[in-house]
C-alpha cells in the first residue's frame, strides 16, 4: 500500500505499513543514505505520525514504486544534500523493496507475526487506577458468573452501576468494567458464583491494590460501610493457566478458591478452603528502576538475550531480552517500546548505539508513566487493540476498550473450536447419511430384479412337463419376445423345488422393498435437513461478531437434538439458562424486540428493513414469530439456504417491483448453498399467506 505523506515543505512519495516492524526497518535503512532528511533521521515514530494523522494527511497513491520521481521534491533548506533527487528516491523504492522482502518472511510465520495482546503490569495498573478514580467505594449488589472462567460484580455508587468482570482466562485474564453479562442458570451450572455471591452480597468495595510489585495480582477489600475496615479480601490473579480467584479472610483464611491447588498440584504454594493465603512467588527478573543507568540497563538486557539464544538456538534479539531481563515487561509491551523508538523488536541486541538511546529513552518514560500515573489510554479502531502509552488514538476509559479487546479475543477462540467441532460432525454425519442412501438404492436395484425372478418362476412352472432327472438347465420360451430363454437348475433339486425356491426369493425381494422404500424417504429427508445445516454453518465462516458464535452455538444445540453428536456436559443447564434470559428480555423490550436478535440484518434500497436467518431455527422464529400482516416472506426453492423476511408491515410500505427486484443480490448472498452460487435461476417463492403472495424467477 501506497502512502502519500503531505508536509510542509517537504513531501515525499513513499510507502510505509503500520506496524512497528515497518518503521524500524525503514528508518535503519533510511539511516544508511549518505543524506537523508531530516524529519526522517530524526527520533519520532512514523507509525505515530501515521495513526495520528491518517485522516487528514495520508492519501492513498496507487503509483508504482519506479514512477515516484516527480513526486519527490526538497525544501531549501536542506539544499546542502549532494546526491540528486532520482539517487535518493531509487533508494528509498530500494529499501521498501527490502521491507517488502522482510515483511513477507514474516508472515510465513504466524506465530511471530502478530502478538497476542494479554493483560500485563502495565494494563493492570491503569486498570486499577481507572477502577478506584470513578467505582470505589462502590456497594456490591450481586456476583453472577456468567462463564466458568469469569465471575462478574454488580457495583453500584451515588451516582451509576456497572459490572466489574473478573475473568482467569488462560490467554483473555482481566478485571474492567462491562456492560450486564448474559443471565440465566449460570448460578445453578457454577457452584463458585452462588458461593461468592452469598459471601460478598451487601458489601461494599472499599479499595483496589496491587500488593505485590510487578506481580499481576489484585486485592479487592470488601467491608460494611466506607471508612470500616474490610472483613473480606478477593484476590484475583492473571497468571496465564494458572490464573485464580481466591476469597480470604483479613488474617489470610481461604474461604473459597476458583480452583483449588493442591501439594500435589504444585509444591511451592496450596490454595485451598481453610488454608492460608500466600502471595505468589517473587517472578525471575530484576525490578526496574527508573535510576537505573543507562550502561547496566543495556548490559542486562544483553546479557539476557544471550541467554535465552543459548537455550533456544536462536539470535539474541532485543524484545527477548528484555521481556526476560527485567520483571512487568511483556512481549506486546516490548513491541510497543520498540515501535515507539522507531526500532525494529526483532533486531539483534548489538544494534547501532543511537538505536539502544532511543530505546530507553522511551523505557525511562514508561517508567516515568508509572510512577506519575500519567498514562495515555488508546485504542487501534481497526484491530481493537489497546494501548495505555500514547501510541494508539486516545480514548477517555481503557476498560471499554480492554472489555472489547478481550471478549472479542476469548469469542475468536470458542469460535474456532465450536467451528472445527462442528465440521468433523457435519462431514462424518453426511459421509454416513450418503453412505446408508446408497446402500438403500442398491437393496431398492435388487428388488426391482423380483420381477425378473418372478417371471422365471413362471415359465418353469409352465413348462415343468418337460424336466427330466439329472436336467441342469431347462430351455423355455419368453412369452414377451418369444426368445428361448435357459433357467438353470440345481442338481438334486426337481423343477417343482427349483420353482419354489424362486418365488420364496420374489416374495423376499417384494417384501424387502417394501421395507426400504420409507426408510429411503426417511434417509434422505435427513440428508436434505444435513444439507441445510451445513449451508447455515458454511455462511459463517468467520468471528465478527457475538452473534456468529451464538449461531454455532444454536447449530450445535440442532446437531445435539438429531443426536448427531453428543451434549456437553452443562448442556441442560444452558439450555435452561438460555429459555430464561430470553424470557427476561422478552419481558423487558417486548416480544418484538427479543425476537429480532441474532438475526442477520440488511436495509433495502427503499429503506425496507430485511431480515434473513442464521439458522433452522431462526428461520422457524422468522416465519412463525417475527413475521405480521403485509411482510414478505421469502427462501429459496429446491435447496437449502436461509428464510428471509421482507419486513413491509413496519414501513407502512408496499414492496414494488422494482424493489423487490433490487434486493436480488441480497437473497443470492444470504439465501443460497454455497455451491449454488453461480446458480441464478433459482425460483424464489415469497409468501406470508393470507398477507402477501407472489412468487418470480431471477
Amino acid at each position: 500500500m501506497y502512502w502519500r505523506l503531505s508536509t510542509t515543505p517537504i513531501s515525499c512519495l513513499y510507502r510505509v505499513a503500520r506496524s512497528e516492524i515497518a518503521v524500524g526497518f525503514c528508518r535503519r535503512q533510511l539511516r544508511s543514505l549518505s543524506a537523508a532528511p531530516a524529519f526522517i533521521v530524526a527520533p519520532v515514530s512514523l507509525h505515530l505520525l501515521c495513526s495520528r494523522h491518517r485522516s487528514s494527511t495520508l492519501h492513498h497513491a496507487n503509483v508504482p514504486s519506479r514512477n515516484c520521481q516527480p513526486a519527490c521534491t526538497w525544501s531549501r533548506d536542506l539544499a546542502y544534500r549532494k546526491q540528486p533527487r532520482t539517487s535518493i528516491c531509487r533508494q528509498i523504492c530500494h529499501t521498501t523493496a527490502l521491507f517488502d522482502a522482510e515483511r513477507q518472511q514474516q508472515q510465513d510465520e504466524p506465530k511471530k507475526a502478530r502478538q497476542q495482546l494479554t493483560m500485563d503490569y502495565t494494563a493492570l495498573v491503569v486498570s486499577i487506577q481507572e477502577l478506584k478514580t470513578r467505582w470505589i467505594p462502590a456497594k456490591v449488589e450481586q456476583a453472577v458468573q456468567s462463564d466458568k472462567q469469569t465471575l462478574c460484580l454488580r457495583l453500584r455508587t451515588m451516582d451509576a452501576s456497572t459490572w466489574l468482570y473478573l475473568c482467569w482466562h488462560p490467554v483473555s485474564g482481566r478485571i474492567c468494567t462491562g456492560p450486564s453479562p448474559d443471565r440465566g442458570a449460570a448460578a445453578e451450572a457454577f457452584s463458585f458464583g452462588e458461593q461468592i455471591q452469598s459471601q460478598i452480597k451487601g458489601l461494599v468495595l472499599l479499595d483496589a491494590t496491587i500488593p505485590q510489585a510487578w506481580e499481576r495480582v489484585v486485592q479487592l477489600s470488601l467491608g460494611k460501610r466506607p471508612g470500616t475496615s474490610a472483613t473480606l479480601h478477593i484476590y484475583f490473579e492473571i497468571m496465564g493457566r494458572y490464573s485464580n480467584v481466591v476469597v480470604a479472610e483479613p488474617n489470610g483464611n481461604i474461604l473459597l478458591c476458583a480452583y483449588q491447588v493442591g501439594s500435589r498440584m504444585s509444591s511451592a504454594r496450596q490454595l485451598q478452603t481453610g488454608g492460608t493465603y500466600q502471595l505468589p512467588p517473587q517472578p525471575q527478573g530484576i525490578q526496574p528502576d527508573l535510576s537505573e543507568s543507562f550502561d547496566s540497563w543495556q548490559q542486562n538486557i544483553s546479557q539476557a538475550a544471550q541467554m535465552v539464544s543459548g537455550q533456544t538456538g536462536q539470535a539474541a534479539l532485543l524484545n527477548k531480552g528484555m521481556v526476560r531481563a527485567y520483571q512487568g515487561v511483556s512481549p506486546a509491551l516490548s513491541q510497543e517500546l520498540c515501535a515507539l523508538a522507531a526500532v525494529f523488536s526483532q533486531d539483534p541486541v548489538d544494534t547501532p548505539a543511537h538505536e539502544w538511546q532511543d530505546l530507553f529513552k522511551q523505557w525511562q518514560n514508561w517508567l516515568t508513566r508509572l510512577q506519575d500515573g500519567n498514562f495515555a489510554p488508546g485504542v487501534d479502531l481497526d484491530t481493537g487493540r489497546y494501548s495505555v502509552l500514547g501510541s494508539l488514538p486516545q480514548i477517555s476509559s481503557v476498560h471499554g476498550a480492554m472489555h472489547d479487546y478481550h471478549t472479542q479475543s476469548e469469542g475468536s477462540e470458542q469460535f474456532k473450536q465450536l467451528q472445527q467441532q462442528l465440521s468433523t460432525v457435519l462431514t462424518r454425519a453426511l459421509h454416513k447419511m450418503r453412505s446408508k442412501i446408497t446402500n438403500f438404492e442398491k437393496q431398492m436395484g435388487s428388488t426391482e430384479e423380483s420381477q425378473a425372478i418372478q417371471k422365471q418362476a413362471d415359465m418353469l412352472t409352465a413348462n415343468i412337463y418337460r424336466w427330466q432327472p439329472g436336467m441342469t438347465a431347462l430351455d423355455v420360451e419368453d412369452w414377451d419376445t418369444g426368445k428361448s430363454v435357459t433357467i438353470p437348475l440345481q442338481t438334486g433339486k426337481t423343477a417343482v423345488e427349483v420353482a419354489e425356491g424362486l418365488y420364496k426369493q420374489a416374495r423376499k425381494r417384494r417384501r424387502a422393498g417394501d421395507t426400504i422404500i420409507p426408510l429411503l424417504e426417511i434417509a434422505n429427508a435427513d440428508l436434505a435437513y444435513l444439507q441445510e445445516v451445513e449451508d447455515a454453518f458454511c455462511q459463517v465462516s468467520e468471528y465478527k461478531e457475538a452473534d456468529d458464535l451464538e449461531t454455532l452455538k444454536g447449530i450445535q444445540w440442532e446437531l445435539v437434538a438429531g443426536k448427531y453428536m453428543r451434549a456437553p456436559s452443562d448442556a441442560s443447564l444452558e439450555d435452561k439458562g438460555r429459555a430464561k434470559g430470553k424470557k427476561g428480555r422478552m419481558s423487558k423490550a417486548g416480544v418484538g424486540a427479543a425476537a429480532l436478535q441474532g438475526f442477520r440484518k440488511y436495509t433495502s434500497p427503499a429503506g425496507i428493513q430485511v431480515l434473513v436467518g442464521r439458522n433452522n431455527k431462526q428461520n422457524d422464529e422468522l416465519t412463525n414469530r417475527v413475521a405480521k400482516a403485509g411482510d414478505v416472506w421469502m427462501h429459496a426453492r429446491g435447496c437449502p439456504g436461509a428464510h428471509v423476511l421482507l419486513r413491509a408491515s413496519v414501513t407502512n410500505r408496499s414492496p414494488s417491483h422494482a424493489s423487490f427486484h433490487q434486493l436480488l443480490g441480497c437473497l443470492h448472498r444470504a439465501s443460497f448453498q454455497r455451491q449454488q452460487h453461480h446458480a441464478w435461476s433459482v425460483l424464489v417463492s415469497t409468501e406470508v399467506s393470507p398477507l402477501t403472495v407472489s412468487s418470480g424467477q431471477s
